[in-house]
């Protein structure tokens, strides 16, 4: 999932572009998301690290509508490693943009 509206990028490690996150630096880094959600379906959300999912989250959106989830990982992270959110089983449709959804990370300690 791409997060275009970038409030804060210290050490360009987001890329807008692809939505992936690169540790610019070796460290313990911790990661938040949420996501507010539009009535029609079911929203699946993983926090993946190089291709492998860490935390799962889970909306079922068919009978109300404006339901917020959110995510927090801790990982230890080697220089160049990646980390995004992914999506599936969902339209974008399903999902308010803007302030709403967010992803934000940040370093909370160097190895």
């Amino acid at each position: 999932m791409k997060f275009e509206n970038v409030q804060l990028n210290k050490g360009n490690g987001y890329d807008p572009a692809t939505g992936m996150f690169t540790a610019p630096e070796d460290g313990v880094y911790s990661f938040t998301w949420s996501f507010l959600t539009k009535k029609g379906g079911s929203v699946y959300i993983a926090a993946v690290v190089d291709n492998v999912d860490h935390v799962h989250t889970c909306i079922n959106t068919q009978q109300s509508a404006h339901i917020n989830t959110s995510g927090h990982l801790i990982y230890e992270l080697k220089r160049g490693n990646n980390v995004w959110i992914r999506t599936w089983n969902m339209p974008a449709a399903f999902i308010h943009g803007g302030y709403y959804t967010y992803f934000s990370g940040s370093k909370i300690n160097s190895i």
